[in-house]
């Protein structure tokens, strides 16, 4: 494995962190690379959000939105 990481492979796995529980040496190459790229780190942001936002709809359109917003 490179220990550096290309935005391609940054987005990929950020990405993919969504799905399951990335490897240590991954979550390190990753949190790396967003401390120092501006447009990954604004993904990954992105990313989180449109999670969250997703959840929310969710919650709200099953009608259990008694919860607090997921953030």
């Amino acid at each position: 494995m490179r220990l550096k990481l290309t935005c391609r492979d940054t987005t990929r796995l950020v990405l993919e962190g969504e799905d399951r529980t990335l490897p240590l040496g991954e979550r390190v190459l990753v949190r790396v690379h967003l401390g120092y790229c501006k447009g990954c780190s604004r993904f990954s942001k992105q990313v989180h959000l449109m999670r969250g936002a997703l959840e929310d709809w969710r919650r709200h359109a099953s009608g259990t939105d008694d919860a607090p917003p997921a953030r």
